[in-house]
């Protein structure tokens, strides 16, 4: 008889966020994915420093089952923490695949879990081929993208997979369930920690993953020039919005491929999405779809971006920009924005 494959999956809830990140549903949908194809079932690994926390989107995502692991320690992440707590369920337990983000936690504490298990992790996965079930697949991306590496692991333990953002959908299941959850006391001991939380210093608009904000002023080969691409900066920094960009400008070396936008890229959502010089081919703005509001401003006014946008404008941002640019200022200065 074929042992059922138990999937754990951790997606960062805690009691300080007001909301879930996009990175965190969308490994909840996946590992979901994989147990509808394999049978398996998935427990959802979450931790807190009280019972306050309550996953009730568990549910909607299709999770069955979850690890409460309660302790004063969680209420800041510390690898140490994490992976005291994981092991020994996880040693009891087995999983057949334990999912993580490639985030700040994932990046972390999946090398250490590795290390512990004396087995091996595969990083930044963007798609994992399931049809061999036994011998599952996993792709990431090498040489900033331009090939991937397949990687099959050969071992009889848990596999440990941190996803890539890009390669995540968060969404919902299509039938809701109650899931059962179990409650873990840690009990850790407080010299277990090595390091120590000082404060939370807000994202920086400028350096955030354009995966998670909610402005993105997006260059694409029309905005790039020496003379425009200081503007859009400049535009960038007055509404507060990340920098994205588009693969042409990525692969001409202007822009680093982490603020690259699209079906080879990322998948955004911001509540505001300006597309400035940008064509508008459907490699990118398959990654722009789910965004609040688009604008788009380019010169060519069969430029397929507005076919894509709410608003849209035909000018040259030679001469757009700088006004506004100037409106904006003057918003500002009048109290009518913020």
């Amino acid at each position: 008889m074929e042992k059922t494959k138990n999937i754990w999956v951790l997606p960062e809830i805690n009691s300080r966020d007001k909301e879930v990140s996009t990175t965190s549903l969308g490994l909840l949908a996946e590992a979901r994915n994989i147990a509808e194809k394999t049978g398996g079932i998935v427990t959802a690994l979450i931790f807190s420093e009280s019972t306050r926390v309550t996953p009730d989107l568990l549910g909607n995502y299709g999770i069955p089952r979850a690890y409460l692991f309660l302790d004063p320690v969680f209420e800041q992440f510390s690898v140490e923490a994490y992976a005291a707590a994981i092991l020994p369920r996880l040693r009891v337990d087995q999983p057949w695949l334990l999912l993580m983000g490639q985030t700040a936690i994932g990046r972390e504490l999946a090398p250490h879990l590795a290390a512990m298990l004396e087995t091996g992790v595969v990083t930044s996965c963007v798609k994992i081929d399931l049809a061999e079930p036994e011998k599952p697949v996993f792709s990431r991306p090498v040489y900033g993208g331009q090939l991937y590496q397949e990687i099959v692991f050969e071992t009889d333990g848990t596999m440990l997979v941190t996803m890539a953002p890009e390669a995540l959908s968060a969404l919902p299941s299509k039938k809701s369930v109650k899931p059962k959850t179990v409650v873990i006391e840690s009990n850790l001991p407080v010299d277990l920690i090595k390091t120590r939380h000082i404060e939370f210093l807000p994202a920086d608009f400028r350096s955030v993953d354009v995966t998670e904000a909610d402005t993105i002023v997006a260059a694409g080969m029309g905005a790039i020039s020496d003379e425009i691409y200081p503007l859009v900066a400049e535009l960038a920094d007055l509404v507060e919005g990340a920098i994205g960009t588009t693969r042409p400008v990525v692969d001409g070396g202007k822009i680093t491929r982490d603020r690259m936008i699209g079906q080879t890229g990322k998948t955004v959502s911001p509540d505001f999405y300006l597309a400035l010089g940008i064509s508008g081919a459907t490699h990118h703005t398959g990654g722009i779809q789910e965004s609040g509001r688009i604008v788009a401003v380019n010169r060519d006014r069969q430029a397929p971006i507005f076919q894509s946008a709410d608003t849209g404008a035909v000018a040259d941002l030679r001469e757009a920009l700088p006004k506004l640019i100037e409106r904006i200022k003057q918003a500002k200065a009048n109290g009518e924005i913020f």
